[in-house]
């Protein structure tokens, strides 16, 4: 067997096909050295020229620095940063109470009184300022201790508008007896919350209360910030919610008198009145009207302060009456000779009230007009005949047992009755007539127990007329007529 030399095998393998090969392979480690050989030295250089330039960028700030933490630090305390403003103080919380309408504050705080529970109360009536509320529950409970009850919670009341102020009272019974005081209340409307109490108003009887509950005293004005920037002064609580009535406050003393009159209590609303200037037979019909008309206030809209100055504000009473179907008004007008003086009643404006009434009672077919002025100056309570009569119409009954108690209350009083006529008739006959028309009413005002002598009576026929007997035309005018059939009764008091 024949094997071929093994020289010549490799030859033929790497005789011409291998050279080129190795030379491309060469030349490729080559390339690649050299890329590396000059791009790494150039990254190093650029690595170094940035690190240098970091550096004197810190030493030029550092050198900036220094001068002003040597104004505040020593060379051997370490500078530290200024420390945090403390976090403010956490916001408080959302009021939990929502009232819709005044009284719908009132009967929750009546409902919270009558069940002892006078945490509540207080927060209910320190809403405006719940910083308070400790002490007003205290108040609230020192007031329980007194005696003081607190009525019903239906018993709550609307009072009237004071600016831009709901004013709402809560009645208490005073401690050994069934009179009742009220704590009055001015609500304000609060978008957060409906309405809340600004202000609240204690009896002078409850006034030692406050005492054994103090409220806070106002603040000073929050000082302003000493440094731009820095955090606000927290504000300054508000002036005590709870006060006591000084007798200056022209929406609770008109309230108290108009309720007077509405019990047509005449002693006590008088008390009130500058006698001077409103006469006592305007006081007297005012309490027919109400009698008679079983009127009340309005309870939407009972009093209204129209006019609040220092010396001079009226206010409109606004009243109702089921009976009658009829919504009408008054106006009383305060005044006082200054802020230190109280109130007194110094006009009274009926003729809206007075006017309804007559429109109503002129379809029973006699007029009623309660008060009129009389022709020979001043104003008189008047009462009504049918024609040619001179009993007594059932409604000057009702006029006549006002009068009676008035009487019998203060045994010094007078009174004159002037008995008229309509021009109708022969002067003899219609002087008899009016005799008898003043007559009749002296003999009901000694059924109800006034004395005789008391009372005086003349008749007057038809010599003073309030109202022509004759159109302008000269045809008879029975309207005005009806007017002048009429017993007019003269207080002396």
């Amino acid at each position: 067997m024949h094997i071929p030399p093994r020289s010549h095998s490799v030859r033929s393998v790497f005789g011409g096909s291998l050279v080129p090969v190795l030379i491309v392979v060469a030349a490729l480690a080559l390339s690649t050295a050299i890329f590396f050989l000059f791009t790494k030295k150039k990254m190093e250089a650029q690595k170094d020229a940035s690190a240098k330039a970091a550096e004197k960028t810190a030493a030029v700030a550092a050198a900036k620095a220094a001068p002003e933490a040597a104004k505040t630090t020593s060379p051997s305390t370490p500078v530290t940063p200024p420390p945090a403003p403390p976090p403010p103080p956490p916001k408080p919380a959302p009021p939990a109470f929502a009232f819709a309408r005044p009284l719908d504050l009132g009967r929750q705080l009546m409902r919270s009184l009558s069940t002892g529970d006078f945490a509540t109360a207080g927060k209910l009536a320190s809403t405006s300022d719940a910083e308070q509320s400790e002490s007003v529950a205290k108040l609230f409970e020192k007031l329980a201790s007194m005696g003081y009850k607190p009525a019903g919670e239906d018993q709550a009341e609307l009072l009237g508008l004071v600016e831009d102020r709901t004013r709402i009272a809560l009645p208490f019974v005073m401690p050994g007896s069934q009179e009742t005081v009220r704590i009055q209340l001015d609500l304000e409307r609060d978008e957060r919350m409906g309405w809340k109490v600004a202000k609240a108003t204690l009896p002078k009887a409850m006034s030692s209360a406050i005492a054994a509950a103090p409220m806070p005293a106002p603040a000073a004005p929050p000082a302003a910030s000493a440094t731009p920037g820095s955090p606000a002064t927290a504000a300054a609580p508000m002036k005590p919610i709870f006060g006591v009535d000084d007798g200056t406050d022209a929406l609770a003393f008109a309230s108290d008198f108009v309720r007077l009159l509405l019990k047509h209590d005449f002693a006590a609303a008088r008390a009130y009145v500058d006698e001077k200037k409103v006469p006592a037979e305007r006081l007297v019909g005012l309490c027919i009207v109400f009698e008679e008309g079983q009127y009340a206030l309005n309870p939407a809209k009972p009093l209204i302060v129209t006019i609040a100055n220092p010396e001079v504000s009226w206010v409109i009473a606004q009243v109702q009456s089921e009976s009658l179907q009829q919504n009408t008004e008054f106006g009383v007008e305060l005044k006082r000779a200054d802020i230190a003086q109280p109130w007194k009643v110094a006009g009274l404006n009926l003729s809206d009230i007075l006017g309804s009434f007559a429109k109503s009672a002129s379809k029973l077919g006699v007029p009623y007009t309660p008060i009129v002025k009389n022709p020979k100056g001043g104003e008189s309570l008047a009462l009504y005949f049918e024609y040619d009569r001179a009993e007594l119409h059932p409604r000057a009954q009702k006029q006549l047992e006002v009068i009676s108690a008035l009487m019998k209350a203060d045994p010094s009083k007078k009174l004159r009755i002037a008995g008229h006529t309509d021009e109708k008739g022969a002067d003899d006959y219609n002087i008899r007539l009016s005799r008898d028309r003043a007559e009749a009413v002296k003999k009901q005002l000694a059924a109800l127990g006034v004395p005789a002598d008391q009372v005086e009576t003349t008749g007057l026929g038809k010599a003073q007329p309030l109202s022509p007997n004759k159109k302008s035309d000269g045809t008879d005018d029975p309207e005005g007529r009806s007017h002048n059939r009429r017993a007019e009764i003269y207080l002396d008091f």
